[in-house]
């Protein structure tokens, strides 16, 4: 028996089980098969206007780029997941996904099945939560390791002032200039130290208008699925649990995947 006829039989045989349910047999039959088909073509509809209106304005997109293996692939794990969901948000990103390999195809998207079932299963608050996990790791990148170096300086040159102040020869304006530049260089870090605290804003459930019940719900969420990772014990937060997350290497890979290129 072919795969179109063994659905159809199975199709026949749901539609007669539901028939001998007292009372609620044709509701259901009209949820499962009727109602669910035309909600399911709906939603297609729609994530097709959304890609009419890309193809619009790229009319001169190489059609061979849609015939490739890869996009195939990359289309029919999109449309799967397109059924399944109501969301104009989720469509949207569906689209961007697709739209991004046709613009910049990539011969590697082995990975892409994950991150589509992430798109699925994220809404855009546990998005942006990522997000912003994301800007706070660049930024202290950027800040911590000139942080690091004045610290270290400070350290050296307040070594060196306790020598000078133990050698009763030491030359007094010697010791004032050095002491004058360690004032200056702890004044520079605690402007960084300020930047730092300024920057884990987000760090609050305000932030993102949650409470803190929702906030952390979120994050253990996203923990669970390897997309934050928790520094809080014994490093940045004392005993704080789920307060001090960071984005993992495999959550930097997931916003790269639904990130637009520039």
């Amino acid at each position: 028996m072919k795969k179109d006829q063994i659905t159809e039989a199975a199709i026949s045989m749901a539609k007669s089980a539901f028939s001998t349910i007292p009372f609620a047999g044709g509701a259901l039959n009209e949820i499962f098969f009727d109602y669910r088909s035309r909600l399911k073509q709906n939603r297609l509809n729609s994530f097709v206007e959304l890609l009419s209106a890309f193809f619009s304005g790229h009319p001169d997109i190489d059609q061979e780029r849609l015939k490739t293996e890869e996009f195939s692939d990359l289309f029919e794990s999109v449309i799967r997941r397109v059924l399944q969901t109501k969301s104009k948000e989720k469509h949207l990103r569906f689209r961007d996904i697709l739209t991004r390999q046709i613009l910049y195809p990539a011969s590697e998207t082995e990975n892409a099945e994950i991150c589509l079932d992430l798109i699925s299963t994220l809404d855009e608050t546990a998005v942006c939560i990522l997000q912003e996990h994301q800007v706070w790791g660049n930024r202290y990148a950027e800040i911590n390791p000139k942080r690091q170096v004045l610290l270290t300086k400070i350290k050296v040159d307040g070594e060196r002032l306790n020598d000078l102040k133990r050698d009763v020869d030491a030359h007094q304006m010697q010791i004032g200039k050095l002491a004058t530049q360690i004032k200056l260089n702890q004044a520079k870090v605690e402007v960084y130290n300020t930047t730092v605290l300024n920057l884990q804003k987000f760090r609050k459930a305000e932030f993102f208008e949650l409470t803190d019940a929702e906030y952390l719900y979120y994050k253990q969420t996203l923990y669970a699925k390897g997309l934050l990772i928790d520094k809080g014990i014994g490093t940045h937060g004392g005993n704080q649990t789920f307060h001090y997350m960071w984005l993992t290497e495999f959550g930097q890979r997931f916003l790269d995947f639904i990130r637009l290129p520039s």
